[in-house]
């Protein structure tokens, strides 16, 4: 894993100096939740027509979970893009299965709102949302749920126009069995690459 983060960091920040002018739709981006693995995205999206386009991508983590998705996209108005997607994950040491995902990505002046709905046989339904506001062309302040993370502020830093810094403190409460609620504290901070 070590060596699959640091090749797309460097293929990454090779390409970025190499393509400020106009980006490929590819993104790699680093991710280090506190206490739990370390995970790897790498995205690629493009469009075929105004309206129209697909996606694909790939989520590795150090633990072994890796996934696979990819679909088409669709959108319906300026600042609104719709995407569907089909894939495959494997969960090291229980199995592996099926995987479908639908996002929503609204833009509306400073104001981003992305969902990611996710769900598969092997390890469940998974959802993540992030609405944020930016404040300037570098920095950024929003809110962020992730599952099994929780809920919290997110901040984002604008390195260069294909660089971006971003952190989060997700609080999460859960019900454990006979134990009553356990609240957990995850710092998540990632770095985002795009080309």
């Amino acid at each position: 894993m070590a060596i699959f983060v640091l090749t797309a960091l460097y293929a990454a920040v090779s390409l970025a100096t190499e393509t400020d002018e106009k980006e490929l739709g590819f993104w790699v981006e680093v991710q280090k939740p506190s206490g739990k693995p370390a995970r790897a995205i790498l995205w690629f999206e493009r469009d075929v027509t105004e309206q129209f386009g697909f996606f694909a991508f790939a989520w590795n983590e150090s633990d072994g979970y890796r996934e696979y998705l990819a679909g088409p996209t669709w959108k319906p108005f300026k600042g609104l893009q719709l995407g569907l997607g089909f894939g495959h994950e494997t969960i090291p040491g229980e199995g592996s299965g099926a995987r479908r995902i639908f996002l929503l990505d609204a833009t509306k002046d400073d104001i981003n709102v992305y969902v990611a709905f996710e769900r598969g046989r092997a390890s469940g339904p998974w959802k993540k949302i992030t609405a944020t506001y930016a404040l300037s062309e570098r920095f950024g302040l929003g809110i962020m749920h992730a599952t099994g993370l929780g809920n919290g502020p997110r901040v984002e830093w604008n390195v260069r126009k294909n660089i971006q810094v971003w952190g989060t403190l997700l609080h999460d409460r859960t019900l454990e069995t006979g134990n009553g609620i356990e609240k957990r504290t995850t710092a998540l901070l990632a770095i985002n690459f795009s080309f």
